[in-house]
């Protein structure tokens, strides 16, 4: 049978033999791109399902394999210099029906045929026309481990786990649904020599002679950083690096479309540079550690610092999170589920007697202390 395919304008051609396998990949890749994957058996729309390394089709229940690949890409270091001297184009880019939210700066994939438009991140409406945007390729991703249901028990255990909030919280709260979101991460390595000039501190003498001697010192420290995580994304960085932390990056898989199969996922709006000047600031605080433990003493103070980085890499990937909004005493509330590791981290209403009476024990403590404090005779 002849094979045809259609030129631009509609008009049909034949195809050489040796361009029928060309016209099936280009056609498979496109598939993968929009990440449409018709079940074998039904051809209803196939999704990734958590924990497993396989896709299922909610219609007919039948399932299939992700293709495997060597998952050691997943794991290499890429040259920092080596691409932020090139343009904006040199990390692989693919392009995605995608709009961005007014409200958080999230930019998020939507399909056209979507009649609800809301933002995952931050429950407002999004109104415009969903468009291709230009987005970086992931080298890798950590797939979803947690399904739906496994996250609102998540969300329940964290509810009932806040002291403060009301007793009833965990039973009455109503999310109606989670949103599966794969965000994006840039991780950096890099080693450092930190030049240094400070002060050590020595305490001398007892009682009332007791004081501080201090000294001038200088030296160097080196160390090596691995895998520290930013948020490539300005919606919810602080939230998903820290507060869902840690992330289980030795479990990361190349990229395959398949593993989103199903979800959405939330482009970088953070660049290389950007992310990586974030990197520096938490290496700075960690060197600031090392060199008040290099300087020793009871006491220091670092007067100047001067540090140098060389043979940085990085990884850029995406992680899951299940993301709701819940109702509560009339009030909605966020809440985010780490994908990997069901921990949990969102708003909440308080208790005000909860608040009362903490505070009045907090008091009541302090005062106590004090009494105790000063009865002990310190001669």
């Amino acid at each position: 049978m002849t094979e045809l395919a259609a030129r631009p304008g509609g008009a049909l051609t034949k195809l050489r033999p040796g361009a029928k396998r060309a016209a099936r990949e280009a056609e498979e890749d496109e598939r993968r791109s929009l990440r449409f994957f018709p079940c074998p058996a039904c051809g209803a729309d196939l999704r990734f399902d958590p924990g497993t390394a396989r896709m299922a089709c909610s219609h007919c229940g039948s399932d299939t394999p992700v293709p495997h690949v060597d998952d050691a890409a997943a794991h290499v270091e890429n040259c920092y210099h080596f691409y932020l001297d090139r343009d904006t184009g040199a990390l692989p880019e693919e392009e995605a029906p995608s709009l961005n939210c007014n409200g958080c700066g999230a930019s998020v994939e939507f399909h056209v045929d979507e009649h609800s438009r809301t933002c995952p991140f931050c429950d407002s409406a999004i109104v415009g026309d969903v468009r291709l945007q230009r987005r970086i390729v992931p080298q890798a991703v950590l797939p979803f481990s947690l399904m739906e249901r496994q996250a609102h028990e998540a969300m329940r255990q964290w509810l009932r786990s806040r002291w403060f909030a009301p007793n009833d919280i965990a039973d009455e709260a109503r999310a109606e649904h989670f949103h599966g979101i794969y965000v994006p991460f840039w991780t950096y390595d890099a080693w450092t020599e930190t030049d240094y000039t400070g002060m050590r501190g020595t305490r001398v003498g007892s009682g009332k002679n007791r004081r501080t001697v201090w000294r001038k010192v200088s030296g160097t420290v080196k160390g090596h950083f691995d895998d520290v995580i930013v948020s490539g994304s300005k919606s919810v960085s602080a939230e998903f690096k820290d507060a869902l932390a840690p992330w289980p990056l030795r479990e990361l898989e190349t990229y395959q479309t398949e593993f989103l199969a199903g979800f959405r996922a939330e482009n970088h709006t953070i660049g290389l540079k950007e992310g990586f000047a974030r990197a520096q600031a938490h290496m700075r605080a960690v060197i600031t550690d090392w060199i008040k433990r290099d300087i020793g003493g009871d006491r220091q103070r670092v007067l100047s610092s001067s540090t140098r980085f060389s043979k940085e890499t990085f990884k850029h990937i995406l992680v899951p999170v299940w993301i709701t909004h819940y109702r509560f005493g009339g009030k909605t509330y966020r809440l985010s589920v780490n994908g990997r590791t069901a921990k949990a981290y969102g708003q909440r209403p308080f208790s005000l007697p909860k608040l009362i009476a903490g505070t009045a024990a907090m008091l009541l403590a302090m005062s106590l202390i004090g009494f105790l404090i000063s009865a002990v005779p310190w001669n």
